[in-house]
């Protein structure tokens, strides 16, 4: 009996042990939270309990369909928290002549949401000593005809230039894309008139973005197509988003989708669609999660860089409202800051929208125009309670 007595100890010892190192090593080899995946609320990172999530999903999920239904909305959803999904879905079609279905890769052009990226890729050129932000254009330009404009007064839309879309309406009605040397070289030549004087006031101008993508070419000897993929996209992972522009007219056909006017008219292609910098950034919704990423953590920039750019730049009026480097910021009274960038071009509209202090981001393509795209102050409410945010809030 002592024999038996004594080797049962020891087999219950062993067990004990093996139990232990096993819970060990699966400790080690946990992956990351997945809304998808996990059944555990204990694992997650949001410390929000599963019927709240269900909730939450079955709410957002509710309220697309109503828009999709009734306003029309044509596109993609995710809403995201610390990088985990926490909604997607798809309401429409790719394209209303196949009528192919959306799904969560179809590719949107995510118009002057493209402005986040060139603004973030000139400040990594800060980052890298290669910019100063008080640096005039003339040093990057000769004889750029307009006086004392900095690399700052172009990121915040303060540099008090014309507005390329509209001066160079008429004269390039019959021309092919055109490229953003060709546009410098229209400044140069037919010198239009400024709308004001620099860092004078703020106005949002897509001639701005078009010049700091030029800037970011002369810097890095590079097309800005080439260096938004080596530096942004390709570190990132985000596969699956592309630049369109005069030197490159082709995008992968797989999952593109067409853009649709009102009357669900598809545009036709103009001289300005050669532009880069300002807008023809493609991309897809869990492509735009990862850029959200970055723009939450060190990934790409340093914290000094993405807390700079997100400071507001233009305050001579008070708001709640402002700019920063390539960011709208809208400062809510209860939540902090809001950090966003709505776009629209060509039938397509785009809505991104984050809230750095959880890391709550909301994404919204869509190819078919709608200005129900910016509505997301319903989102808001189901995350953070009715009222949480003003309906204006996002809709610049």
């Amino acid at each position: 009996m002592g024999i038996l007595k004594n080797f049962s100890l020891r087999l219950l010892s062993f067990i004990i042990i093996y139990s232990l190192s096993v819970s060990s090593c699966g400790n080690k080899d946990k992956k990351f939270f997945s809304f998808r995946k996990s059944k555990s609320i204990e694992q997650s990172p949001l410390q929000v309990d599963a019927n709240t999530l269900k909730e939450w999903k079955e709410k957002i999920g509710d309220y697309y369909s109503q828009l999709h239904r009734n306003a029309h909305f044509n596109g993609n959803v995710l809403v995201a928290r610390q990088g985990n999904i926490i909604y997607s879905g798809s309401f429409g079609v790719k394209d209303l002549i196949t009528n192919d279905s959306l799904d969560i890769n179809s590719v949107f052009q995510i118009a002057s949401v493209s402005k986040t990226f060139t603004a973030m890729a000139i400040m990594s050129l800060v980052e890298k000593g290669k910019i100063n932000l008080h640096q005039k254009l003339g040093d990057f330009f000769i004889d750029f005809p307009y006086k004392d404009i900095t690399v700052e007064d172009l990121l915040t839309h303060r540099s008090g230039l014309p507005n390329y879309l509209s001066v160079t309406e008429k004269d390039w009605s019959k021309d092919g894309p055109k490229t953003n040397k060709e546009l410098l070289k229209y400044f140069k030549e037919k010198q239009p008139k400024p709308l004001g004087k620099p860092n004078r006031s703020f106005s949002y101008n897509n001639s701005n973005y078009a010049l700091l993508a030029l800037i970011i070419e002369q810097v890095s000897g590079m097309p800005y197509e080439d260096y938004m993929k080596k530096n942004i996209f390709k570190p990132l992972g985000m596969n699956n988003t592309y630049i369109y522009s005069a030197q490159h007219q082709i995008l992968p056909t797989q999952n593109l989708t067409k853009g649709y006017q009102n009357r669900n008219r598809e545009d036709e292609m103009v001289a300005s669609d050669g532009i880069v910098g300002d807008k023809n950034i493609y991309s897809t919704v869990l492509d735009l999660l990862k850029w959200e990423r970055a723009n939450s953590h060190t990934i790409l920039f340093k914290q000094s860089t993405l807390d700079s750019s997100v400071v507001g730049r233009s305050n001579e009026k008070q708001g709640v409202r402002n700019y920063g480097y390539g960011w709208r910021i809208s400062q809510n009274p209860n939540f902090g800051k809001i950090i966003y960038h709505n776009g629209w071009w060509h039938g397509y509209t785009a809505a991104f929208a984050r809230n750095p202090k959880d890391e709550t981001v909301i994404i919204v393509l869509s190819n078919i125009y709608n200005k129900s795209t910016y509505k997301t102050q319903p989102v808001w409410d189901i995350l953070y309670g009715e009222g949480a945010f003003s309906s204006q809030d996002f809709n610049e």
